[in-house]
């Protein structure tokens, strides 16, 4: 039976206006937007092959939670058909942009006054117009299946991604300024980078047989027509690389940072009408900016023009093949909750009933103690009610290519492993698939640092990192 590929691809604008909270600026501030440098977009690629369908949708957004990833695949497979596993969501983490639902601190806790929703990290005007123009990007992809070839290489670029844990003297771990100068009790970076950058290509063929096959409703026909290459007009790109997008965080401006930058000047580079998607790697310990220079680098559009250089060279050398097997898989682990303090968890109690509302720092800054009070709580509740997280592997496979799906903010360490131990090549993993915080390596632990605090952005116990990779493993080796 034939496996010719079929694709459909959309980017829809989800830039908001100025007046949205921007969730990834600070921990405690209502910081409102300045200016709109780039537009966001929510970009959809459908793969069909052989009457089977898979959905990768990328998200220039600061974070998407469980919430709104299981609503977009609700209505994906409401409307259209697809499997529930068949659908990947991924938020870029791109810190000059809103959320797609609360991250910082739960919808379940009540400690929070109404007017201070914002501090849960998400911003309620911008929920509901983000997840109709998502909806609108599915449709419209669903709707534009034209036949292709797909080719998959990777390239290696080391110069603007950085391991962000600097080993001090003390042998505490420290984040490198974004503007220099080196600090000078810095001894080791703890960790690598993951240089790999993955480049996926699907080039449109010229379709011989009626040119209305593979449209809308007729999906589930034969997918069997003779094709032959037309142009080498590329169609869609599948961008893999690991970063943190974290250009110019001081500054209040709405922008898709480096994946922005990246995507646009491949679609200007290759011309026509291509959709590249930026997937983000396990960037949770990988930040844009050199740590021993003297006045770092902190330029998206220059990351994007390095990166758009290597992919180049990169899509020069690959070899185009119509014919893919197209799978997937889910597996959920039950990851621990780290167990809480329970003198810090009393303090912070403590601190939240003699300042049940918080004080004004400036006119939008807010306490920063309460706010952290707030979320401790909030986690302890949880770990309360179920001190087991319900965590979502997820792994596609696109011909010999692999797509490991992984939320939170896994260490390059952890995505490395599973690249090396894969039985396919190549192998990308997409973190932030969901909100589930940072996941250190358990070698990480002993130097602290922000990534390791326990918060709601870092909640797991340290052998977590080791049971993700052991259950992206398992799934690679059952769909390979």
């Amino acid at each position: 039976m034939s496996n010719h590929l079929y694709i459909g691809s959309s980017e829809v604008d989800v830039t908001p206006d100025k007046s949205v909270i921007l969730g990834g600026a600070t921990i405690s501030g209502k910081i409102r937007v300045d200016a709109i440098k780039d537009p966001l977009y929510a970009k959809t690629l459908i793969i069909r092959s052989n009457q089977r369908q898979l959905c990768i949708i990328s998200l220039d957004l600061l974070m998407i939670t469980k919430r709104y990833v299981e609503l977009i695949r609700d209505e994906a497979e409401r409307r259209w058909g697809f499997e529930r596993d068949a659908i990947m969501i991924h938020a870029t983490q791109n810190h000059k942009s809103p959320s797609l639902g609360h991250f910082k601190i739960s919808d379940t806790y009540k400690g929070i006054p109404a007017d201070l929703d914002w501090v849960r990290g998400g911003d309620e005007g911008f929920h509901a117009y983000a997840f109709k123009q998502i909806i609108d990007s599915i449709e419209t992809a669903y709707h534009s299946m034209i036949p292709v070839e797909m080719g998959a290489a990777s390239g290696i670029e080391g110069r603007v991604a950085f391991n962000r844990r600097m080993i001090m003297r003390d042998g505490s771990a420290s984040m490198p300024s974004k503007s220099g100068p080196p600090q000078p009790h810095s001894r080791y970076l703890e960790g690598p980078i993951d240089p790999e950058l993955g480049v996926v290509c699907f080039r449109e063929l010229q379709q011989i047989a009626a040119s209305g096959a593979e449209q809308g409703s007729d999906r589930d026909q034969d997918l069997k027509q003779d094709s032959q290459p037309s142009s080498q007009q590329i169609r869609a790109l599948l961008l893999s690389y690991t970063c943190h997008p974290v250009h110019e965080i001081t500054k209040f401006f709405i922008s898709a940072d480096w994946p922005g930058a990246l995507s646009d000047q491949m679609k200007e580079r290759l011309g026509g009408p291509c959709t590249p998607l930026v997937l983000n790697g396990a960037c949770g310990n990988i930040n844009p900016w050199d740590p021993y220079a003297e006045k770092p680098n902190d330029d998206a559009q220059y990351t994007g023009n390095i990166l758009a250089d290597t992919a180049c060279k990169v899509i020069e050398g690959i070899t185009f093949s119509d014919e893919a097997v197209l799978d997937w898989k889910i597996k959920r682990i039950q990851i621990p909750l780290r167990h809480m303090d329970e003198t810090e968890v009393a303090n912070a109690k403590q601190y939240l009933a003699d300042n049940p509302i918080p004080k004004w720092l400036d006119e939008v800054v807010l306490d920063d103690k309460w706010v952290y009070a707030s979320g401790l709580v909030d986690l302890y509740e949880q770990y309360e009610r179920q001190p087991l997280y319900d965590y979502e592997v997820q792994v596609l496979r696109i011909g010999d290519a692999a797509f490991v799906g992984l939320p939170g903010e896994p260490f390059a360490e952890t995505g490395m492993e599973i690249k090396l131990a894969s039985p396919a090549y190549p192998t990308y993993i997409v973190h932030n698939t969901q909100f589930a915080g940072y996941i250190p390596t358990k070698e990480a632990f002993p130097h602290g640092g922000y990534e390791t605090t326990t918060s709601n952005w870092s909640k797991f116990v340290p052998e977590a990192a080791d049971m993700i990779a052991a259950a992206s493993l398992e799934l690679l080796r059952e769909l390979f």
